[in-house]
């Protein structure tokens, strides 16, 4: 099934009410849903493009639309560089570039990681329009009223209990079980999805996710030495917003893959900056956002607690002896001030340690 438009009714119990049915038209008009086969294939489908390599191929034309957060200028500078051909239509391409994130939402939702996010095996009654009149009769609307020229079905929980009302209406009726999700305000999900269907019956399009393609774009960037380091921190020490965002806009132009835990460890060095109420802020700058999306795919997020942050990190470097030593330099630097008490002369310190992941 997939996902399709159609007005949305649930049961409808209120003892101080005749009506039997409710439409919450504020819920929005769209679902997904899957039969068990469907929903098996898309689940694994979905789950082999996350894990696909990240060697970069282009074809002839490229698509790459709203759910990409690649800057447009470096993008326009990039494609006209390597004499690439973009188009606005996704039927059209043979290339697609977006946000890694995005698939991985996807994912959480055939996986079940957020109840509240997930497919839900439901039984569903799909009217014809035919019906309408009998729905529109017992139905009780929030919002606007049921449309006598629009499809709708009825989605019933696992083990939810009907009226005699409803339950005499649906008698000659056949339900089909599904996993089910309401979509309500998730444009990127239906977004996505289409990406994924387009590719489910194009095999051979070629894939390329933002973070492989900003290290690509950034290959050639800024050396972040030192003295580079200084300025973008006596920017930031400025407090000023243009600053801050002149600072982003040259961090933006380093290259990422090189230069990823230098960035995300001067982050958080400044994560206090960034506090409620102080008017500042780093996540509204478009030509830095790519970096963040970049951060969010692997799990970094330089606003966690040091604990959670450093032990990302870890993971993220665990291959890379240079980069666990600094990493464990920040971690041995926030454990000693932990043990630190105020102005106490006399504190507990830690001069060495090693450090695993607990299984």
């Amino acid at each position: 099934m997939g996902i399709i438009k159609i007005q949305k009714l649930e049961p409808y119990n209120y003892s101080g009410s005749n009506k039997s049915l409710m439409y919450r038209s504020y819920y929005g008009d769209s679902i997904m849903g899957f039969n068990k086969d469907k929903y098996e294939t898309y689940k694994e489908f979905i789950k082999n493009l996350l894990n696909k390599s990240s060697k970069i191929k282009f074809g002839k034309k490229v698509y790459l639309g709203k759910l990409s957060n690649l800057p447009r200028h470096k993008i326009k500078e990039y494609f006209q560089s390597n004499k690439l051909k973009k188009t606005s239509k996704l039927e059209q391409s043979d290339t697609i570039v977006f946000n890694k994130q995005h698939l991985q939402e996807l994912n959480d939702i055939f996986n079940s990681y957020n109840t509240y996010n997930e497919l839900s095996l439901k039984k569903v009654y799909f009217f014809e329009l035919k019906d309408n009149k009998y729905l529109i009769d017992n139905c009780h609307s929030w919002g606007d009223k049921l449309n006598d020229k629009l499809p709708s079905c009825l989605i019933i929980n696992q083990g939810e209990i009907l009226n005699n009302t409803l339950t005499s209406f649906l008698q000659n009726k056949t339900p089909e079980t599904l996993y089910v999700k309401d979509l309500y305000r998730e444009n990127n999900i239906i977004e996505i999805f289409s990406y994924i269907e387009y590719i489910f019956k194009n095999p051979h399009v070629n894939i390329i996710f933002d973070e492989d393609l900003i290290g690509v774009i950034n290959e050639d960037g800024f050396e972040l030495d030192d003295d580079y380091l200084s300025t973008l921190d006596s920017m930031f020490e400025s407090k000023s917003q243009d600053n801050i965002n002149l600072a982003l806009e040259m961090l933006s132009n380093v290259n990422i893959e090189k230069y990823s835990l230098t960035i995300a460890l001067f982050l958080n060095k400044h994560i206090k900056k960034f506090s409620w109420g102080s008017g500042l802020s780093i996540k509204h700058n478009s030509s830095f956002k790519s970096i963040l999306k970049y951060f969010e795919s692997k799990n970094i997020n330089f606003e966690d607690d040091w604990r959670i942050f450093s032990k990302n990190l870890y993971i993220l470097h665990k291959d890379n002896p240079e980069d666990l030593k600094i990493i464990g330099e920040f971690i041995h630097q926030n454990i000693n001030n932990y043990l630190k008490w105020g102005n106490c002369k006399n504190y507990l310190h830690i001069d060495s340690f090693n450090l695993s992941i607990s299984e």
